[in-house]
């Protein structure tokens, strides 16, 4: 499943490559923001004004700070290839999305059938036996600690790709070719697949019969 470690492309990620330990922020409503005493007009007794205290990122200055709940757990890049590719020694993404690994459910290592199927990283294609869509299996390795996992692609996190050299210090494993494309397909399916009211209103191509663009064919 893995490409052997003399075979990593030591200095570029690449879709699917799995880290070690990334943090993943638990968002909640009331998340508390940090900020600073508005003394314009003067300080409220006993609880003063407070504002959010700005922060600048990408020459942006609309940012703030939040506390929040955060999970160190391993990851697996779901960018893709062409985009982490860096230029100039540069990574031109603004954010990089990996998603959390997480155990294989209970329910799922009790029951044989499921796991098999979990375990074959079914084609999500395939409408007879489409396997768990929302889950990519990753065999055993020591470099995560010898147990079976899967790639969670609902439990998602964006890295500035300006942290990009973080996260490749952090890579512990890269998925063989086949198994990246397996990976990818899987994570179209999750993402992107068709409603069953989109199939039934004939949706597969909303581009077809779509008038040209204006100009289009003249010369």
């Amino acid at each position: 499943m893995y490409v052997v470690p003399a075979q990593l492309e030591g200095a570029c990620l690449r879709q699917g490559d799995i880290l070690d330990a990334v943090p993943f922020p638990i968002f909640e409503s009331e998340s508390a923001v940090l900020g600073r005493i508005d003394h314009e007009g003067g300080v409220q007794i006993p609880h003063p004004k407070i504002v959010a205290i700005p922060r600048e990122h990408r020459k942006q200055k609309d940012c703030i700070t939040m506390q929040v709940k955060a999970r160190i757990a391993p990851g697996a890049v779901l960018a893709h290839c062409c985009e982490l590719e860096l230029r100039n020694e540069n990574c031109l993404l603004p954010m990089i999305a990996v998603a959390r690994l997480v155990p294989v459910k209970l329910s799922i290592t009790k029951d044989s059938q499921k796991l098999a199927s979990l375990r074959a990283n079914k084609d999500p294609r395939n409408p007879g036996d489409s396997g768990f869509i929302d889950y990519f299996y990753l065999s055993p390795h020591e470099a995560i600690g010898g147990t079976e996992w899967v790639v969670d692609f609902s439990q998602i996190a964006s890295f500035p790709g300006a942290e990009y050299g973080y996260l490749l210090r952090r890579r512990v494993l890269q998925l063989a070719d086949g198994e990246r494309v397996k990976f990818k397909i899987k994570l179209a399916a999750y993402l992107g697949r068709l409603t069953e009211e989109e199939y039934e209103r004939g949706l597969e191509n909303p581009w077809a019969g779509a008038p040209p663009p204006e100009g289009a064919g003249s010369d």
